[in-house]
């Protein structure tokens, strides 16, 4: 047998279980070799991991992948003894205790190599994270499929990442390292995974000679394919466009007035408008159609420019806001994209978000 970190191994499990589709039924293939115990799981989107074991045995298992984590997590020890039996079942021991994983049976007898790197680059931490966030903001239906994606591009030596919905954009840019990779089209299952399947700070991002997606970091790597879908013009196209500065507003108070319009209507809309010039206070009012609670919003706010009311979803709303980390943000709007308003926190980070046409009662 050999022993293992047991927390560790949970872990790992852990996000590879939960990469998996719901209908996936593909077991988990594992092998113990030259102290490293490696597993891989193959879905959609492969993933190859593995920890550090101590002990001369070697073997290989196929099990079930939720089984096996559920059984591994029951134990509370830091460490656990993992082997084989005859029937090729893994056997898990903790002290007097004793767990037997049956064999599972599957298309694969042993782990396939991982795919290479035919160009590659380094990026840190808040890769992943902007990666994660360019998810919320994928169309959630297949209506239009171009808009079912994350976008990953190259843009003054940095990669611009951007996630677009049909009246909304997410886009932001952050540094790498090493070879320059084209534009790259990336599910969002992809993105999601991503920040919590690597811990450490750098990151191997590239693509394989079969332009394979890979992302690595030590022994953990996930590979998928690129999407047959062109790179859209508009992602670039409304990062650069001219805007006129129409306010600038501290994000918390903004959400603080949303999140409560959200309780005063079902009509899930909002409608903003800069208090007319010459007011006590320079603000933003906030108007709910058919409110069924009755409330009057304001927002104080930076007015550089006074703008009649415009009407947007207030769900997407809170969510292109909710996506900044700055306290400050600024409120442009892009006259050719149809009225179509910049969020930004005047650096990198931007969301776009498209007004409603709503008609109010005479």
């Amino acid at each position: 047998m050999i022993t293992v970190n047991r927390s560790i191994l949970e872990r790992k499990l852990t996000t590879i279980t939960s990469a998996l589709r719901s209908n996936s039924n593909f077991p988990l293939l594992g092998a113990n070799v030259n102290g490293q115990l490696s597993f891989w799981q193959d879905s959609y989107m492969p993933i190859w991991d593995g920890i550090a074991s101590e002990g001369e045995d070697e073997f290989t298992f196929s099990v079930d992948s939720t089984i096996f984590r559920n059984i591994v997590n029951g134990f509370k020890t830091e460490y656990i003894d993992i082997g084989i039996n005859a029937k090729k079942a893994v056997v898990i021991k903790s002290n007097q205790s004793k767990v037997t994983v049956p064999y599972l049976d599957g298309p694969y007898d042993e782990i396939p190599d991982k795919p290479l790197m035919q160009v590659s680059c380094t990026v840190e931490r808040d890769f992943l994270q902007a990666l994660m966030k360019s998810k919320d903001f994928v169309s959630k239906t297949y209506e239009n499929m171009g808009l079912t994606y994350s976008y990953l591009g190259n843009k003054d030596g940095q990669f611009f990442i951007s996630g677009a919905g049909s009246i909304y954009q997410y886009a932001t840019s952050v540094p790498f390292s090493g070879e320059t990779l084209p534009e790259i089209i990336m599910p969002p299952e992809y993105a999601a995974i991503v920040s919590r399947l690597f811990s450490n700070t750098n990151l191997q991002v590239g693509l394989s000679d079969r332009q394979q997606i890979i992302m690595a970091d030590g022994p953990t790597l996930i590979a998928t394919r690129t999407a047959n879908e062109k790179y859209p013009s508009t992602v670039y196209a409304m990062a650069d466009a001219d805007g006129e500065l129409l306010f600038v507003a501290n994000k918390q108070k903004l959400l603080e007035s949303l999140r409560l319009a959200v309780q005063t209507t079902k009509e899930d809309m909002v409608g903003i408008n800069s208090r007319p010039e010459g007011a006590d206070v320079a603000g933003l009012d906030f108007y709910i159609p058919n409110a069924v609670i009755e409330a009057e919003l304001f927002v104080e706010a930076d007015i550089v420019k006074d703008f009649s009311c415009t009407y947007f979803s207030l769900p997407f709303l809170i969510k292109c806001i909710s996506a900044f980390e700055a306290d400050t943000i600024y409120v442009e709007r892009l006259n050719q994209f149809n009225g179509a308003f910049r969020i930004g926190t005047g650096t990198e980070e931007i969301t776009v978000l498209q007004p409603i046409r709503y008609d109010e009662p005479r």
